[in-house]
């Protein structure tokens, strides 16, 4: 008569087919809302990290039809959670592009001004731009701001843009800006020059060509400028120079490194440039080839390719933080339901090795993932929707989806075998 297969062996093909399923920890250690009202299509296109603070800034267009008239509003939220979730306070800080955390607050660039948000969420202080807010770094004491905008008459297109210096403080204080017939949407800080590019930045599209690379004297005077004749999407400092990536037709692209004199060290075909991510001797690209979303890795000052990777989905935001590149990638998508479209995003995030390209994990369906701000061994993901999460960084290693195929898994399935026979 045969005996029974004794209890311990079905416990291990349990092991054996379930365990290492389930093994792999989500890095998510919580995820939160903003705008859960809002009806409009919206996006949390600015967050920011500080050791007791997540700030997520969710905004939105509101489109208004009268009298044969459209008119549009850039609207939008501040929100303020502690590390563990639990929500601080909000504010109205209109569509907010970009958040700078300082000692006694948050700097948060908002279309229509730059504000500084004390950490009870009040809005202290407030410098008017003329146009749309796009950009602003922060160097020392003072704050360099970025709007810009298109306008049209007699049914031609003309830019007007700006360039500002403000001193930080109490109250913000201004101290120079400049005006240029541009678009003015990236600024950034070299040595002993201020960078200005012109062109539709990340996350912005248009039908008409042009951008320009500006250099601006510490005291506000125009220097020179280098026409490139496609947007600059996105614009880094490197040792002093200028690193830009520009783009055309939704899918091409080029690289340049500009000195602080304005000469141009080097110009490279590329991709359609979303985000750039500088360390060190080496620069990070992030975009768009027309079919796949690409990162690539380039060392500089040579612009030699040192790898390059493909994703499903365009490559939105970059981060580095504990040994680990993240990449946020995602797309949107449109659905008809009973004479309705609905707008609705796809994307994931990745741990990717710097020094080779390999990925090392994935938080998959996030949605698009449109920034990315870290603190440490945490990282904050802002999401083209209402959702944003809170990840452990060194979780996602090891995250990707886990597989029980492969020679060990055939090993083990061979031991029992034997065992099985030998209790049968």
């Amino acid at each position: 008569m045969k005996r029974s297969v004794p209890v311990i062996l079905v416990a291990l093909l349990a092991f054996l087919l379930l365990g290492s399923v389930s093994a792999s920890q989500s890095p998510v250690l919580w995820k939160g809302t903003v705008c859960d009202n809002v009806k409009y299509q919206k996006s949390i296109e600015a967050v920011a990290m500080t050791n007791d603070t997540v700030y997520v800034a969710c905004s939105y267009k509101q489109v208004m039809k009268s009298t044969g008239l459209v008119e549009v509003y850039y609207l939008g939220t501040l929100s303020a959670f502690s590390t563990n979730g639990t929500k601080l306070w909000q504010n109205n800080s209109g569509y907010t592009v970009k958040l700078y955390p300082i000692d006694d607050g948050v700097l948060a660039g908002s279309f229509g001004a730059l504000l500084k948000v004390d950490t009870k969420g009040h809005i202290v202080s407030l410098y008017d731009v003329r146009n749309k807010l796009y950009d602003f770094v922060v160097s020392g004491n003072t704050v360099y701001i970025a709007d810009g905008d298109f306008y049209y008459s007699n049914n031609t297109p003309y830019y007007l843009g700006h360039v500002y210096a403000v001193r930080l403080g109490e109250n913000f204080t201004g101290l120079w800006n400049v005006t240029f017939n541009d678009m003015i949407t990236r600024v950034r800080v070299g040595n002993g020059v201020i960078y200005a590019s012109s062109g539709f930045p990340s996350g912005y599209v248009g039908s008409f060509q042009f951008g320009s690379l500006y250099g601006i004297s510490p005291d506000g005077r125009l220097l020179w400028n280098v026409s490139f004749g496609h947007w600059v999407r996105d614009l880094e400092t490197w040792k002093g120079d200028a690193l830009l990536g520009t783009g055309w037709n939704n899918s091409k692209g080029r690289l340049y490194l500009v000195s602080p004199a304005g000469k141009v060290l080097f110009n490279e075909s590329l991709f359609y440039t979303e985000d750039i991510l500088v360390l060190n001797d080496t620069a990070y690209i992030g975009g768009y080839d027309g079919k796949n979303g690409t990162l690539i890795a380039i060392e500089l000052p040579s612009g030699k390719t040192l790898w390059e990777r493909k994703f499903p989905y365009r490559v939105k935001a970059l981060a580095y933080t504990d040994g680990i590149l993240l990449a946020g990638t995602g797309k949107f998508q449109s659905k008809t339901e009973n004479g309705t479209t609905y707008v609705y995003s796809v994307g994931n995030l990745y741990a990717i090795s710097p020094k080779d390209g390999k990925v090392l994990g994935e938080l998959p369906n996030t949605g698009y993932v449109r920034s990315i701000a870290v603190k440490g061994n945490e990282a904050v993901i802002g999401t083209a929707s209402s959702t944003f999460y809170v990840v452990d960084v060194d979780a996602m290693k090891g995250s990707q989806k886990s597989s029980i195929c492969g020679p060990g898994f055939i090993v083990l399935l061979a031991v029992f075998a034997l065992l099985l026979r030998r209790f049968t």
